[in-house]
């Protein structure tokens, strides 16, 4: 089991189950609660995220942006967002993606909230929020997915420093070569 509030838990787990890992993660949620941040917002994402990932990502996908929070109506979660897609991440025992065209995107609102950033889209009559993120990784998204696209967009009213933006560069960056090793080699070590 993993240390940290990405711990692989069953997003339906019995009233005790709960009980047990809020005691666990207490620390984590009284900090996001009490002091408005995700502590973990700005880590590099833990394994088992990239090996969620991993197989929804083609040879020619690149990873253009992630947040991590807290997935409204569920758990612990991440956004990765493709060149083609955004895919949300819960965690759970066995982490479930989904996965959302990004030219279908019809909103795509970027808010400070109570607990740090709240990232919310629309799009194929789903919608999917993510509270909690870091504001330049959740900046970052938000132009990733909005990026050339015609939808809706709700901007935060302060933006990111250069300084936050580097490194949540670096974090994207991170996640993009553990996920996707061989896309990082010269064309030629790699086999056809």
């Amino acid at each position: 089991m993993q240390a940290g509030p990405f711990h692989n838990t069953n997003t339906r787990e019995p009233p005790l189950i709960g009980l047990l890992n809020f005691l666990r993660d207490h620390d984590h949620l009284l900090e996001m609660f009490l002091e408005n941040r995700d502590p973990y917002a700005t880590q590099p994402l833990p394994q088992w995220v990239v090996e969620a990932v991993r197989p929804h990502l083609g040879r020619q996908d690149r990873i253009r942006a992630l947040a991590s929070g807290r997935i409204v109506g569920a758990n612990r979660g991440v956004w990765v967002v493709t060149e083609r897609e955004l895919l949300v991440v819960e965690s759970g025992i066995k982490p479930r993606v989904r996965a959302l065209p990004l030219n279908s995107v019809e909103l795509c609102s970027n808010l400070k909230g109570k607990y740090g950033q709240t990232l919310r889209v629309e799009g194929l009559g789903q919608r999917h929020s993510l509270i909690g993120a870091a504001t330049s990784l959740a900046a970052l998204t938000q132009d990733a997915i909005a990026q050339g696209r015609p939808m809706e967009v709700v901007r935060p009213a302060a933006a990111p420093t250069e300084a936050e933006l580097q490194d949540a560069r670096y974090l994207v960056t991170d996640l993009s070569v553990r996920a996707q090793p061989a896309a990082h080699l010269p064309t030629e070590a790699v086999p056809a």
